[in-house]
Order: structure tokens, then C-alpha cells, then sequence
């Protein structure tokens, strides 16, 4: 048999050498797409605290509202007449006594759910 030219011999170093630089970018493009599954995995937890984060305040005021509503309320109980009980009115040319004091009906105070682990969907498939 006669021996192999020259030129063949680097020829398959070159194959060897590209199938070798492929294989170790195909390890690390395997690598970044596990990072990305994992990192949009954690994505729903990381929006649910954002949300949580940005209701807690305006939950608060809702809460701080409603107290003041509350207090208001009996504020004005407490400084309406009476049944038959006279007072004086601030403006005569109105003409009509107002012995009826009517306030609006709000709704009553609508419970709050909070959304826990418990109460999400089970792990998205793949």
C-alpha cells in the first residue's frame, strides 16, 4: 500500500480541530439554554413579588381610607339632630328644614385575597 499524501493528513487535523471547536460551542450553547429555562422558571415568582411590592402601598392607603371613612361616618352620627331635636340652620333663605340627614350607602369593605404559592398553577410543561 502506498503511504498517505501530506496534504490529506492535515486535512482530517483540520476536520478533527473544527469537530472539536463544534462540540465544546454546542456544550455551551447547552449550558446557556439550561440558564434561560431556569432563569423563566423563576420568572412568575419574580413578577408576583414586583406585584406584591407595588400593592402593598396602595393597600395600605385603601385600609388608612377606609378607617377615615369610618370615622367620618360617626363624626357625622355623632353631630347630626336627633329625632325632634332643634337646631339652628346657617342659612334661613333656603327655606325648607332639613331634619333628615341621609348619607350614601358604600359598599361594605371587599375582602382582600392575597394569591400565595398555594393558590398558583403547577410548573409550566416542557
Amino acid at each position: 500500500m502506498a503511504a498517505q499524501p501530506a496534504g490529506l493528513n492535515l486535512s482530517e487535523q483540520q476536520l478533527q480541530l473544527a469537530l472539536a471547536s463544534a462540540e465544546r460551542k454546542l456544550a455551551e450553547a447547552r449550558l446557556q439554554i439550561a440558564e434561560l429555562e431556569s432563569l423563566l422558571d423563576e420568572i412568575p415568582a419574580i413578577f408576583e413579588r414586583k406585584f406584591e411590592q407595588r400593592l402593598q402601598p396602595v393597600l395600605e392607603r385603601q385600609e388608612r381610607l377606609l378607617d377615615d371613612n369610618t370615622e367620618l361616618r360617626q363624626q357625622i352620627q355623632l353631630l347630626a339632630p336627633r329625632p325632634g331635636e332643634v337646631r339652628l340652620r346657617f342659612n334661613p333663605s333656603d327655606g325648607q328644614p332639613s331634619t333628615d340627614l341621609s348619607l350614601p350607602q358604600l359598599p361594605s369593605r371587599p375582602a382582600i385575597r392575597r394569591m400565595g404559592r398555594a393558590d398558583q398553577p403547577g410548573p409550566r410543561a416542557a
